[in-house]
């Protein structure tokens, strides 16, 4: 066995074992916005434990082209402040791929200026394995801010954020949930019914086809007199709507501990089209440029994705 991959492995089980994974708030939707709610009006500091699956990394509708199931341990502090932050290790579940894919460091405060509602601001910096392929790859950090308001029969919260990656990204989602409850405080059962609204620039999907095509790229033969540079370019890189997105997130609370259930139906919108950009240059100097459309076929037919993420946590 790989020493690499078996300490992997021990460092996994291990996590697996103290429940380490911190719902925290992000552009990527991956967890419970309620629950994340719950903790800024908490009336004392703790720790949070869990780990979760999540079926398959989606964002903004769009997947890889193979799908990316994940386990995702992670280590939380959440202060009665309003303060929070994560550490999160995403961990590739694929056959033979078995790998870390990521870290990522989260850090939010929220604040309630009345008690319908909730302002606050989020901040991301994730590192990615040299390898990954992951859709969100070419994205190093973001930083946002989202203001919500309980109208009572329905919550409306916008989250408007700044992507990083080679090119800045704007993004900016409009949510529209309901939490229903039953049962005591020690003792709790939720479920929320929740529809997203994505809208983005996507610079970032520029560069994550262009990690792609460099992973992929192969050894230049010493024999060959002529050079080829590649490059995919977004047609039309402008803020639009990427996906509507309906979740069902479902907890159950006993003592400390947090079962919970997100099951997620992403519909893509608005194709994003690219072209490959072939630049060759012979030995005697002459450059030819070429281009060609090489607009993924999962774009050219955007269909539904169905995902869910599934965990518990504990509260220390």
């Amino acid at each position: 066995m790989n020493p690499n991959s078996k300490t992997a492995n021990v460092f996994f089980v291990i996590l697996f074992i103290l429940q380490i994974n911190l719902l925290h708030a992000q552009t990527n939707k991956d967890n419970i916005i309620p629950i994340k709610e719950k903790d800024s009006e908490v009336e004392k500091s703790y720790f949070k434990f869990s780990n979760s699956f999540l079926t398959n990394a989606v964002y903004n509708g769009r997947q890889d082209s193979i799908a990316k199931p994940y386990m995702k341990p992670s280590i939380g502090y959440v202060n009665k402040s309003g303060f929070s932050t994560s550490l999160t290790g995403n961990y590739l579940t694929l056959p033979n791929q078995n790998k870390f894919d990521s870290f990522s460091l989260d850090m939010d405060y929220s604040y309630h200026p009345t008690t319908e509602m909730t302002t606050g601001v989020s901040a991301n910096r994730t590192f990615y394995n040299k390898s990954s392929t992951a859709l969100k790859s070419s994205i190093s950090g973001s930083l946002a801010a989202n203001l919500a308001y309980d109208f009572g029969f329905i919550e409306v919260m916008a989250e408007g954020g700044i992507l990083f990656s080679e090119k800045k990204d704007l993004s900016l989602d409009l949510e529209f949930l309901h939490e229903f409850t039953i049962g005591e405080d020690d003792t709790e059962f939720s479920i929320t019914p929740t529809f997203d609204i994505e809208l983005n620039t996507v610079n970032y999907y520029e560069g994550y086809l262009n990690r792609k095509l460099h992973i992929k790229k192969g050894k230049h033969s010493p024999t060959i007199t002529s050079t080829t540079v590649k490059q995919v370019f977004v047609n039309k890189n402008k803020f639009s709507l990427l996906a509507y997105e309906a979740s069902l997130p479902v907890s159950y609370e006993f003592n400390n501990f947090v079962l919970f259930a997100i099951p997620t139906f992403a519909i893509p919108q608005n194709p994003i089209h690219t072209t490959t950009q072939t630049k060759t240059t012979s030995s005697t100097g002459v450059v030819t440029i070429t281009s060609t459309d090489t607009t993924p076929i999962s774009e050219r037919n955007l269909k539904p994705i169905f995902f869910a993420e599934i965990g518990l946590y504990y509260k220390l």
